[in-house]
């Protein structure tokens, strides 16, 4: 009764996060048109959470092992809520400052999600954890269906304010039932490593900022090329960081384990792919189509209806599969209809024809997120959890952070608000761009082992069938 008290709470607590955000991607036309948002701040509107939710997974997830994983869980919940609220009463003061308590509530969320994993994974076998995490993904993916509906009937009946406040009575009653539910938990007690985590999130905000600004100046400005360098010279100086701290923030022995290495990789390029097309379709079926936000909505049920059904059967599968084969399927399933999604825009084809493609890319989605969680973390050492909990979801974000930047700057780039064909060459190019990454992830998925044999091993052992 406690592991499946614990399962639920943290599959609710990524529901409550999933919901923000597809209400937040439903909602970007009506900041685009209230607040006279440009492309670059319905990016950063996007990616402050984003860069919040990644810069605090890690650290979340130290803090987690030394002091408490229930402990942090809560903490990180609080934060959320509060982060919430912050967004519902920042209207006044205009983008800026949405952004701002965007980023806020994204460390509550990433300390959630972190958090909510470890716990799950702490008090679930190892021949079983395939079937907790399609649990987790199916309510996630509830979320993912309904995050549609209730954000376009928030905006169609209420201020586009109370996209955040509902957050706050669902935060609330978490908070409560995970002190009585849930069992503390700690790892081995870490170090936080401080410098990791400004070169870490140093390096991924001047990567963002210069991919987000593309388009609103020329793509050969010295600050654009300055940030896209020094981006990359933080990232290696980060990795070699790494290498000699005494407590790092990302164990890199661990990405030795291919089924860790490969289902952290996947999941940058599923993050990358969902996030960037939901920021586009959504603009799409708002702005060109000409929904408004409930009808937005109702259009996106075809890509997100069918995640409650596919997550746990996926999850089952793992367990008997291995995680491999599904993630493979998974990713090439998005990418290929995404490709055709931007075939069919680019051309002019009425909405009707795209349903076939997003019930595909659909399926694709809730068979990929269970999968690569569970490749991460079924053989984990359980010193370990909250740590790799942390850095796969920190892939994942960074993944998320990436594709709307690459988003933004395919669209700036090829395209624009300004007309019709604008609009169109735009959307084509970003999603075009954004399959593209998805496809790739197909290469560090095939790197997993297969799971026979492992099961044997245990957690801890990182031997596979060929060793």
């Amino acid at each position: 009764m406690r592991q499946r008290r614990t399962v639920v709470l943290a599959s609710v607590t990524a529901f409550m996060v999933g919901l923000d955000i597809l209400v937040i991607m439903v909602a970007l036309p009506t900041l685009f048109e209230t607040l006279r948002a440009s492309a670059s701040d319905l990016g950063w509107t996007v990616n402050a959470y984003e860069i919040g939710f990644a810069a605090s997974l890690l650290t979340s997830s130290a803090l987690g092992d030394r002091y408490g994983r229930r402990l942090v869980f809560v903490i990180g919940v609080g934060i959320f809520t509060v982060g919430s609220v912050w967004c519902a009463l920042s209207s006044a003061s205009g983008i800026g400052m949405l952004i701002v308590a965007r980023a806020f509530q994204g460390i509550g969320g990433g300390t959630g999600m972190a958090l909510g994993l470890s716990i799950v994974t702490a008090v679930t076998p190892p021949a079983k954890r395939g079937t907790a995490f399609g649990v987790w993904g199916a309510i996630m993916g509830i979320s993912i269906a309904v995050g549609p509906l209730v954000g376009g009937g928030i905006l169609h009946f209420l201020p586009w304010q109370w996209i955040f406040w509902v957050n706050v009575p669902i935060g609330a009653v978490l908070i409560v039932l995970s002190l009585l539910w849930i069992d503390e938990t700690k790892g081995h007690a870490r170090q936080l490593d401080l410098i990791g985590l400004i070169l870490a999130s140093s390096a991924i905000i001047l990567i963002l900022q210069a991919l987000l600004r593309i388009g609103s100046v020329s793509g050969s400005d010295w600050t654009i090329v300055v940030g896209l360098i020094a981006g990359g010279i933080g990232l290696i100086t980060f990795i070699q960081w790494e290498r000699r701290c005494a407590d790092p923030m990302i164990p890199l022995a661990m990405f030795r384990d291919r089924s860790f290495a490969g289902g952290c990789a996947s999941s940058f390029a599923i993050g990358a792919g969902i996030y960037g097309t939901a920021f586009m379709f959504t603009q799409y079926l708002q702005l060109v189509v000409g929904e408004d936000s409930i009808g937005v909505g109702v259009r996106l049920l075809p890509w997100v209806a069918l995640a409650p059904l596919i997550a746990p059967l996926a999850g089952l599968l793992a367990d008997r599969l291995g995680e491999r084969p599904i993630i493979a399927v998974a990713l090439t399933l998005f990418a290929g209809a995404f490709f055709a999604i931007g075939v069919l825009v680019t051309s002019g084809r009425s909405y009707t024809t795209l349903v076939v493609p997003l019930v595909i890319a659909g399926i694709g989605v809730a068979a990929a997120m269970p999968t690569t969680a569970t490749a991460v973390m079924r053989f984990t050492d359980p010193e370990r959890f909250a740590i790799a909990s942390g850095v796969s979801n920190t892939m994942r974000q960074a993944g998320a952070g990436f594709g709307v930047a690459l988003a933004v700057a395919m669209f700036s780039a090829f395209g624009g608000y300004e007309s019709g064909p604008e609009f169109f060459s735009g959307f084509g190019a970003a999603v075009y761009a954004l399959a593209g990454v998805t496809l790739l992830g197909v290469i560090p998925a095939l790197v997993i082992p297969p799971l026979r044999g492992r099961v044997a091993a245990g957690p801890g052992d990182s031997r596979t069938d060929d060793s």
